[in-house]
């Protein structure tokens, strides 16, 4: 039987994201397998460390203010000379940074990065892409290992041989997919938002950001109120970018047909009050919330974007459109929300491959086999 290990996830916060979740699932995993697991948050908790630390992780944060500050590399070694890591795992290339270097310069564990976005594609202009591309340079020859969520951001990240193709693993999200307490029904969820019987619910789940082009989904609700007279919204999450949406709301004339639940630490009981599930990003790694709507039976309706045709067959087991395209995109709702059948079949189909393919068994498993092959490899003589 293989020795428990010490597992320290590296993150520059616990706030609310689909990278946080995975990291929460993580520990959770790690914990139930009788590993010891710590995170250190470079800049603060954040939103979720309370349940990091309920789940048995020990969390410490290095309190770093925004922007590049070399000093709290030190910080950083003192945290792991404290924890005593057997491996890192950073979640972010600002926490490899810090921890990367923290790691190297003891000698103490090895560093296996998982990136989680593709940084070149939320950003326009040569100068912030060759920005990236050199912080990305640097801070590869700090780890081990360099994990990426999908082929898509893998291929990002090793064009012009940014980081070497020989450490860029593909390892894809996954999801607890066992039973989940049903607390709340979906009619006791949609009557507490004041959605009314009968109504036919889009629904998103995700952070109030720019990148996530929620306005998007506004604009076609309202599209499609002509001809889908019940059509509602409801939108899990919070962000910068709420007040701008609930002003759109208005602007539009659906604000009492766009319901906002902000965040919720069960989303799956919003999702299970959904009948089609809509996610609109321009720019996407391996979206969590778009496994957790598989996961709760729900048709998906998906811009084409990063990941996720690598996810989502078109009319298979969800629906793409061209990202940023409005009509695209109401055309498809209507498709689903006029067909009950069509809805049941990609609902159905989902649920199956994140059953088969994205559960946290497998997520978990892949990782910790990588851990101790980089444990094992630390320790031979060299």
């Amino acid at each position: 039987m293989s020795p428990p290990l010490h597992i320290t996830h590296a993150v520059l916060s616990l706030d609310v994201g689909g990278l946080e979740r995975i990291v929460i699932s993580l520990i959770r995993s790690a914990r139930a397998g009788g590993h010891r697991v710590s995170v250190v948050c470079v800049e603060r908790p954040g939103t979720l460390a309370v349940e990091a630390e309920k789940e048995g992780a020990t969390v410490l944060s290095l309190g770093k203010p925004t922007g590049r500050h070399p000093e709290f590399v030190q910080r950083a070694a003192r945290a792991l000379t404290e924890l005593k890591p057997d491996v890192v795992h950073t979640h972010q290339i600002g926490a490899a940074w810090y921890l990367g270097q923290a790691a190297r310069g003891l000698g103490i564990a090895p560093v296996l990065h998982t990136e989680h976005g593709n940084e070149f594609a939320r950003y326009t202009g040569w100068w912030k892409n060759l920005k990236i591309r050199l912080f990305l340079l640097q801070t590869a020859r700090l780890v081990e290992r360099f994990c990426c969520v999908s082929e898509e951001i893998a291929g990002a990240v090793t064009k012009w041989r940014t980081v070497p193709r020989a450490k860029v693993e593909v390892v894809p999200n996954g999801i607890p997919t066992g039973p989940t307490p049903n607390e709340l029904s979906p009619a006791s969820v949609r009557a507490a938002q004041g959605i009314p019987e009968g109504a036919l619910v889009i629904g998103t789940v995700g952070r109030m950001a720019e990148v996530k082009c929620q306005d998007l989904l506004l604009r076609a609700v309202a599209e499609l109120r002509q001809t889908v007279p019940n059509v509602h919204a409801l939108l899990v999450g919070d962000g910068d970018q709420r007040a701008k949406l609930q002003k759109l709301a208005g602007e539009l004339v659906i604000a009492d047909r766009v319901h906002f639940a902000g965040y919720q630490a069960s989303p799956e009981h919003y999702l299970r009050a959904m009948d089609v599930f809509a996610l609109t990003s321009r720019s996407e790694g391996f979206p969590v919330s778009l496994l957790e709507a598989w996961l709760a039976g729900l048709p998906t309706v998906c811009s084409a974007v990063g990941g996720i045709p690598t996810i989502v067959t078109h009319d298979v087991n969800g629906l793409l459109f061209p990202s940023g395209d409005e009509g695209a995109l109401v055309k498809s709702l209507l498709r689903v929300l006029n067909d009950s059948d069509t809805r049941i079949r990609l609902g159905r189909a989902g649920n199956q491959v994140v059953h088969e393919r994205y559960s946290l068994v497998r997520m978990a498993t892949e990782y910790e086999t990588r851990y101790r092959s980089l444990i094992a490899a630390s320790r031979e003589p060299r």
